[in-house]
This record gives C-alpha cells, structure tokens and sequence, in this order.
C-alpha cells in the first residue's frame, strides 16, 4: 500500500513532534495535583465521611497532596450542646478553615485557623436532632488533625488527646 503523504510533510513532521512532545510533558507535568484531586473520597459534603460522636477521630489534610478537603458528618438523636475540638500535628504549617453546616447546606458556625495554635474549638453550640457536617478545609501547607465532635458539657477540651 502506497502512502498519501508527501516526503516534505513527513519531514516537516518529525522536527515538530521532537519539540512538541517533550514540551506538552513539560507544561502537564507542571500543573500539579489539584486541590482535591486525591482526597481519599471525602472532598465534597454528599461524600462526607461519618463521624463518631464523642470519639477522638483523625485525618488529614494537605493542599499539594491534593487533599485539601475533608467533610465530615454526624447525626443528633436529640438536640444537644455540640462542641467540636481540633488539635492539628503541625499548627505553624497548615492555614485551614472550620466550618460547620446544617442538614441544608447552611452554615452555622466558621473558624480560621490561626498560625501557630495548635488546639481550636467550635462551641459549644446548640443544635437540633439531625444531621450536620463539619468541612475542615486547607488553604495552604498540610498538617495531621485529631478531632472529637462532643455532645453535652462545656468541655474546655485544653489539653492536647492521648493518642
């Protein structure tokens, strides 16, 4: 079988592809992992993982690792005094934000993570029986978090958990 291409066109084919190629690599390759893009299956809030309540839980989360979001949810059996507790491994390398939200979407309460603090808390707040999320997000750095979503008394939650 005859080829319909010409000597030239080949010829002027090869130069290009040796420069395309390695340049389409190289431009791919530089944009990275997306902000969610290896969340473990939790990045959006129809994907939030359940929560135990008054259990201390970990995770993670880590913007160039493409875990930047983690949504968790739980549910209330009854109304009840909710107070959520976080101790973050590295307070000074990871710049997040706290969030949570009713049933609706609608959000309740929303904490910035301050630099360099390595507990913060949520409450206590009082909440109807159903069921909520809380949205741990990561703006910049990463860092291993644990959290417990407590019901009942004002607890201070000050000292950092036993793990």
């Amino acid at each position: 079988m005859r080829s319909t291409h010409s000597p030239i066109a080949r010829s002027a084919v090869r130069p290009l592809t040796r420069w395309l190629v390695p340049s389409l690599t190289l431009v791919l390759g530089a944009c990275g992992t997306g902000p969610d893009e290896r969340s473990g299956g939790d990045a959006g809030r129809g994907d939030a993982k359940a929560a135990a309540v008054d259990t201390l839980l970990y995770d993670r989360v880590g913007v160039e690792d493409g875990d930047s979001t983690d949504w968790k949810s739980f549910k209330l059996a009854e109304d009840a005094k909710v107070t959520i507790n976080i101790w973050w491994d590295d307070p000074k390398g990871v710049g997040a934000t706290l969030e949570l939200r009713d049933m609706d979407a609608k959000s309740l309460v929303k904490l910035k993570h301050k630099g360099g603090q390595q507990q913060e808390k949520i409450g206590p707040t009082k909440l109807k029986e159903g069921t909520y999320f809380l949205r741990i997000q990561a703006d910049s750095g990463a860092s291993v978090y644990s959290y417990e979503i407590s019901t009942g008394s004002d607890d201070s939650g000050g000292g950092v958990p036993d793990l």
